[in-house]
């Protein structure tokens, strides 16, 4: 694992509310909330890398704003 002052940094806005919602997911799943995005990110990497690059540009379950259970 990369040390952190080493890692890749990407600066993003959320949209109202998200923020708070993916710190309540973090601190449910005892993460911190870097650690909870790039979880997510990586779960909707892998499904779209299984589903093919054909389907995951057509399915419209990579674009959405809601977090999954």
């Amino acid at each position: 694992m990369t040390p952190s002052r080493e890692a890749d940094k990407y600066i993003i806005r959320f949209p109202d509310g998200m923020r708070e919602r993916i710190r309540e997911r973090a601190a449910a799943n005892r993460r911190s909330m870097n650690a909870e995005i790039v979880h997510y990110l990586d779960r909707a990497l892998d499904a779209q890398e299984a589903k093919g690059p054909a389907e995951a540009a057509t399915s419209p379950s990579h674009v959405t704003h809601q977090l999954p259970a």
